[in-house]
């Protein structure tokens, strides 16, 4: 399908049926590329987006992840780790990077603010006699904000406004929701909710206030299917709405290929639940903290081929992410999978439109078993999902060029392929017009 852009009226077209093409609803940053560390300072972000662009590799985003504010949830920033927020926030947007930053829909009891919270009856409860559930979570104690009445959320704004007023650029919206299964009665609204309706609550209103105080090129970072391990999906491991989902991350995995393959399961099960743009954490989130989660140079190098020809490629964790922290090989290999990546971006927007617009996802599998997927109609991929250099790939119908050597295949055979750590099995349908975009 080819897209003709009206000059007179700034809108595309569809050359084959004259109607109006659909139009993205998120920001193109939203595709661009992310990074991320645990736990980091104003000077360590500022050296992570630096060390990128230094080395000639493009950042769409930074994520400040937890610790960055004086205590879960104040939204007031730490100064002893961020001494000029406005200063650092300032400074990356003149690097035309973005800034999200990581929250949950929850306060902790150790806050000067919870127990005004508390008094006034703003938390979810166990039972409508109980008062405030109080979960345990991996960032302490806490009770979650009822967001089913209107005056505890207008309370809540008044808290995320104090960094909305910084001019952040979106949020990474944690999965403290789930919580919700230990607390899900809503004195707001006077009755039990479900999980999933507690999540979407959560995810909708972080998504829409900070769209209706700063513009409609702010989104949220959200899991869409994460099973933990199971191969399961639905509604019961399901966490944003699928409406607002352009930017999701299954997280968590190990630093080990198969923890890249739980990411993929993840990948296969929000694909098929519906949701339309995700990527994962490259290398894996958990960190060398034991012998076998060691993030080898193999590993992340093949977890970057994923990232690149996943519809968002982000890079963070726990431990060492950044490429040159092995070599100067490693820099090269990942500087030209990001300006791959960035190359998508065009077809990446106009087949993520068309598929939102029909209710899909951007990744339609074609093997549940090796995970080889088709990434919108003319890319097709076949992760590598162990060690090693060879590929048995067997192809869609229709005619293929590799990315990587320009070789090429035709329609549903399958190849044996040796693909080195500067190669990557993802293919161009001939005769399409990303192929174009890319050379072939």
């Amino acid at each position: 399908m080819f897209w003709l852009l009206l000059a007179c009226k700034g809108s595309a077209v569809d050359t084959a049926t004259g109607e109006a093409a659909p139009q993205p609803v998120w920001p193109e940053w939203a595709f661009h590329h992310w990074v991320w560390e645990d736990e980091s300072t104003q000077d360590s972000a500022l050296e992570l987006v630096h060390g990128y662009l230094d080395r000639d590799v493009p950042v769409g985003a930074i994520i400040i992840d937890s610790p960055w504010a004086t205590g879960y949830s104040t939204f007031e920033w730490d100064t002893d780790r961020f001494p000029d927020p406005q200063g650092l926030i300032d400074e990356l947007h003149g690097l035309d990077v973005r800034v999200m930053l990581w929250t949950v829909p929850g306060m902790n009891v150790e806050e000067a603010l919870y127990t005004e919270a508390s008094e006034l009856g703003y938390f979810m409860q166990d039972s409508a006699e109980s008062g405030p559930a109080v979960v345990s979570w991996w960032k302490g104690d806490g009770s979650l904000i009822d967001y089913f009445n209107p005056d505890a959320v207008d309370w809540w704004h008044g808290l995320v406004d104090k960094t909305l007023a910084y001019g952040i650029d979106g949020w990474k919206t944690d999965g403290l929701d789930f919580s919700a299964l230990l607390a899900d009665y809503s004195p707001g609204a006077g009755r039990s909710v479900e999980r999933l309706e507690y999540s979407h609550a959560y995810y909708r209103d972080f998504y829409d206030y900070t769209r209706s105080e700063l513009g409609d090129d702010r989104l949220i970072s959200a899991r869409p299917i994460d099973n933990y391990g199971a191969d399961l999906g639905g509604d019961a491991v399901a966490f944003s709405p699928i409406d607002i989902g352009f930017g999701l991350w299954v997280g968590d995995q190990d630093a080990t290929f198969d923890g890249l393959k739980a990411a993929l399961n993840n990948f296969w099960w929000s694909a098929d639940y519906g949701y339309l743009a995700f990527g994962s954490d490259i290398g894996g989130y958990r960190d060398e903290d034991e012998p076998e989660q060691g993030r080898t140079k193999e590993l992340f190098l093949r977890w970057a081929g994923l990232g690149a020809f996943s519809p968002v490629m982000e890079n963070g964790g726990g431990g060492l992410h950044h490429p040159w922290a092995w070599d100067d090989e490693t820099v090269t290999i990942y500087r030209g999978l990001v300006e791959l990546h960035m190359a998508l971006v065009p077809y990446l927007m106009e087949q993520g439109a068309a598929a939102f617009a029909a209710g899909e996802s951007l990744m339609t599998f074609e093997s549940k078993e090796d995970y080889s997927y088709l990434l919108g109609n003319d890319v097709f991929v076949a992760p590598i999902i162990e060690s090693g250099e060879t590929r048995e790939v067997t192809f869609p119908e229709g005619d293929w060029i590799w990315i990587f050597g320009g070789q090429a295949f035709s329609g549903e055979g399958t190849e044996t392929l040796t693909v080195p750590l500067d190669s990557y099995p993802a293919f161009v349908r001939s005769g399409s017009e990303v192929a174009g975009t890319l050379g072939f």
